[in-house]
């Protein structure tokens, strides 16, 4: 039986969203103040995972993921096979990273920024709602 890439895309999901579960969990137990219904419910989520080692690390941390990533690699170069036109569009795409490198890293650098405010912030908000309680 030979799976579509919608199905591999939903698969790939669902195998990825006990781990994205998690992460988020982490952040939004820190950004919002720690009486909130979010955290409250997100500290939960987190001591499950605490409270279950064995299969929260080993099997939705680590094994899921993996398995969505292979999964994902080899839906892809499948795909890429039997796709000339998405063979075009990728060596377009990647023959113009040269011409336009420095926006590309413009870019990167942007992103990178946004992400190390995004956690200072939560780290902040954090600290704060310590030295309240």
């Amino acid at each position: 039986m030979a799976f579509t890439n919608d199905v591999i895309a939903a698969l790939a999901s669902a195998l990825v969203g006990p781990a994205v579960l998690f992460v988020a969990a982490l952040f939004l137990r820190q950004v919002p103040r720690p009486e909130s219904q979010p955290a409250r419910i997100a500290d939960r989520i987190v001591r499950w995972y605490a409270a279950h080692p064995q299969f929260a690390l080993w099997v939705l941390l680590l094994l899921l993921p993996v398995s969505a990533f292979l999964l994902g690699s080899v839906a892809l170069l499948r795909t890429w096979s039997d796709n000339p036109k998405l063979q075009y569009y990728t060596w377009r795409a990647l023959a113009e990273i040269p011409e336009h490198w420095p926006a590309l890293s413009i870019g990167g650098a942007t992103l990178l920024a946004a992400c190390v405010l995004a956690m200072i912030t939560g780290h902040l908000f954090a600290g704060q709602a310590r030295s309240q309680a």
